[in-house]
């Protein structure tokens, strides 16, 4: 098992989504986005090599039900998580944001 890390704007990311569905008036929307994210993170932790490569060295995993993807890479001996992205965005900023995110590492 590779050492995981998270990127610090993939806690800005997480704390968006979170507080846009709280906003949305679901109590409790945001908090349970958070958790689904967290419970997806042991999931790359032990299996993110099963999941499929989508661009360059990014994996990705759906936060379901949510409609938001984590992205995450292999790095030395860590895996990233670079970026949380909400699936309906524009294909094209989400390759500039992780080109920008591997910069990071």
């Amino acid at each position: 098992m590779s050492l995981l890390r998270l990127l610090p704007a993939v806690l800005d990311d997480i704390a968006e989504a979170a507080e846009w569905y709280d906003e949305q008036g679901y109590p409790g929307l945001g908090d349970r986005f958070v958790h689904a994210f967290y419970f997806y993170v042991r999931y790359i932790e032990q299996y993110g090599k099963a999941y499929p490569q989508v661009y360059e060295e990014f994996h990705r995993i759906l936060l379901k039900p949510f409609p938001y993807a984590a992205y995450f890479r292999y790095h030395k001996d860590s895996v990233v998580v670079s970026l949380v992205f909400h699936t309906a965005r524009n294909p094209r900023l989400l390759r500039r944001m992780l080109k920008e995110r591997r910069a990071e590492t």
